[in-house]
């Protein structure tokens, strides 16, 4: 069967997101290269691997979980998450405790400390994004805030629609 033809919107759509995804590549790069890593990590005085601080900033907006469902949501093998969760556990930064609905699950809840770490690495990232777009007008980067929280918003509920058509 032969493709159907793209109509121009649909054309304009993908290109649209092939332009988004170039630019959400590019920040990823910027947010994870070691020169920048290394630059947060000293502004911070946080020494939390990127992989321990999306825990740490995840459980700072879900609160509560148990390890399976950590592994689950955050789509990594839960040996990994329970050696992430080790290295956080001895720094403080977590705790682990016993659900009180059910006293042979364990739940994992971020500290007053891991929330201070979150606090200090979204503050240092903030400083050299402030550097980055030194030249841009507030309402430009207002406008790209609200389009990315969006982007975030449909990606959320694309991946949580994805794990329901799973079951």
């Amino acid at each position: 069967m032969a493709p159907t033809a793209k109509t121009p919107s649909e054309r304009d759509g993908l290109a649209s997101l092939a332009r988004l995804e170039t630019a959400l590549s590019a920040l990823i790069r910027w947010s994870e290269s070691k020169h920048i890593r290394l630059e947060v990590a000293r502004r911070s005085g946080c020494d939390v691997s990127p992989s321990e601080m999306r825990l740490l900033e995840h459980f700072d907006l879900s609160g509560p979980m148990r390890v399976s469902d950590i592994a689950e949501c955050m789509h990594i093998d839960i040996s990994t998450v329970s050696l992430q969760l080790r290295q956080l556990r001895r720094k403080l930064l977590v705790d682990q405790s016993k659900d009180p609905r059910d006293r042979r699950v364990s739940l994992i809840t971020i500290t007053d400390d891991g929330r201070d770490a979150v606090r200090r690495t979204r503050r240092a990232r903030c400083e050299l994004l402030e550097k980055v777009f030194v030249q841009v007008e507030p309402d430009e980067l207002e406008q790209a805030a609200a389009v990315l929280l969006r982007v975030q918003e449909h990606m959320l509920q694309g991946m949580a629609d994805f794990m329901r058509s799973r079951d």
